[in-house]
């Protein structure tokens, strides 16, 4: 984690009203989110935004909401978006004008997000907003390298199967389609990955 990122983000949580503050590292022992984090399958929390009633965490895998009623109940309900499912889009990072408090994160994920956090924590905000932005970016390139990749097997296939009618291409028909759909399999997991730890560590380190 960057100390210049979090370097102006102070640790005392007291006083906190529903809007967010940025939780440096060194505190995200203390967040609720933490237990909903699956550490097994090497999930990282990198950035937490937390609120009297709300925490939005953000992993290398996706988004955990804490989602609060009121501050005074400690009923929450868990709520997971993996990027794998759902794409950031639509971002936007809305400053604070002079006489304004806070500042707000928006964005569409799963659901659409409005998150007013205080004005102070801008800094590491506008580094969420780039990581969010970027996983969307990547997102949607590699979504167009997958359909790409689509289509090249699917017309391998078909080339192939019009020299299936005969024995002796039959054999190497089969070997051809074995080899390529192993091809497309390792394409799929390489244009459709689980984590990004690299947006985080790209503008966090």
């Amino acid at each position: 984690m960057s100390r210049n990122i979090f370097s102006r983000v102070t640790s005392d949580l007291s006083g906190m009203s529903d809007k967010c503050k940025v939780i440096p590292p060194s505190d995200f022992a203390t967040c609720q989110a933490q237990a909903y984090i699956f550490t097994e399958m090497n999930e990282k929390l990198y950035f937490l935004l937390k609120s009297a009633k709300d925490e939005y965490a953000f992993t290398n895998i996706g988004l955990i909401h804490v989602d609060g009623e009121k501050a005074i109940s400690s009923k929450r309900q868990i709520l997971r978006y993996n990027y794998f499912e759902h794409t950031p889009t639509n971002v936007i990072l809305e400053t604070a004008g002079t006489a304004d408090l806070d500042v707000e994160i928006k964005f569409a994920m799963g659901q659409v997000f409005s998150i007013d956090v205080v004005k102070a924590h801008l800094d590491p905000l506008i580094a969420l907003y780039k990581i969010l932005t970027l996983i969307g970016m990547t997102k949607t390139e590699y979504a167009r390298h997958w359909a790409l990749v689509e289509r090249s097997f699917e017309h391998s296939r078909d080339a192939v199967g019009r020299l299936s009618g005969t024995g002796s291409a039959s054999s190497e028909y089969r070997s051809i389609l074995q080899h390529a759909q192993s091809e497309l399999l390792a394409a799929y997991d390489k244009y459709h990955p689980q984590e990004y730890d690299a947006a985080f560590e790209l503008y966090l380190s």
